[in-house]
């Protein structure tokens, strides 16, 4: 049985693909469109090219679904569209105009999701914290035997702070210190965080990919990203850039993730805050998250719509 989820993202929107068999979930089709909605949004609301853009990327990947005879295909929305003033209106205008549901996830559903996904996937700690920084918002796990004990979501993303924060391609030694005090401003708002220390960081999402993968090119390793894990000291050098070397980054950006030139030192940044944060010392990246976990638990454990 072939299903379909469409990610509704504040940077990408994705379709991926799935075939069920009863027991295993194999990926057939990952098909990305680079929407930047979020480029659309002024004082807290969206724009009606925002609405266009986001239209037009459905439309095609629900065509591109339907072609693979997809049986059934849902559409959620992360802090694309939870976070704007006008979400009733967006998804009211959005759903019209292609002639399908679209569920927003609030944020705690969205942190739940990604944990969902993850656990399934890899083998976890006995304690630690799972994060997934996506354009809009991050959401931040803490578990504990196999269980979420707390979750949260932040709206600060990597393109968020990008766009309010950095002039130029990369940020500034003194952006940078900005974007890191508007992400301890925001990590400071969750009380329990305070009280947790964990040796391990599970990143989910493309924005922990795409610093491995920026590692991966630098040190020219062959072994799947999947199969790395990064020390804490790591994690900070490629969020400060590797000191003075901007080119060099520049390069093995372009290189290894050129896709998201503008917007992985800002997600490196936030990664780089919270694992300091719980004093982890390690990194590890999960091949599933959240796609995974909303298919797991919205239309695998409610079969047909």
């Amino acid at each position: 049985m072939k299903l379909g989820v469409i990610d509704l993202g504040s940077n990408t929107i994705r379709l991926v693909i799935y075939n069920w068999n009863g027991s295993k979930l194999e990926k057939l089709h990952n098909v990305k469109r680079k929407a930047q909605s979020l480029k659309y949004v002024h004082q807290g609301i969206m724009d009606q090219d925002g609405f266009n853009v986001i239209i037009e990327n459905l439309k095609e990947l629900l065509m591109i679904a339907r072609i693979h005879d997809t049986r059934r295909i849902n559409i959620f929305a992360t802090a694309s569209l939870r976070n704007i003033k006008n979400t009733q209106e967006a998804k009211a205008i959005i759903e019209s105009a292609i002639h399908h549901p679209i569920e927003i996830l609030d944020g705690i559903d969205e942190s739940l999701f990604g944990f969902e996904g993850m656990k399934r996937t890899i083998e976890l700690p006995l304690t630690g914290v799972s994060v997934d920084i996506g354009g809009g918002s991050t959401e931040i796990t803490y578990f504990k035997n196999k269980e979420a004990v707390h979750a949260v979501s932040l709206p600060i993303g990597s393109l968020n702070l990008y766009m309010n924060q950095v002039g130029d391609v990369l940020p500034t030694d003194e952006e940078q210190r900005a974007i890191r005090n508007v992400i301890q401003s925001h990590l400071a708002t969750v009380p329990w965080l305070s009280h947790v220390h964990v040796d391990q960081v599970i990143g989910i999402g493309g924005s922990v990919r795409a610093i491995l993968r920026i590692h991966q090119a630098r040190y020219e390793l062959n072994q799947s990203i999947y199969d790395l894990t990064l020390s804490q000291n790591l994690v900070h050098r490629i969020a400060a850039m590797f000191g003075d070397d901007q080119f060099q980054l520049s390069r093995l950006i372009l290189e290894a993730v050129p896709d998201r030139l503008t917007t992985v030192i800002p997600g490196a940044l936030i990664l780089d805050e919270l694992m300091l944060a719980v004093k982890a010392q390690e990194l590890r990246v999960s091949s599933a998250g959240l796609r995974e976990g909303y298919l797991f638990t919205r239309m695998l454990e409610t079969p047909d719509a």
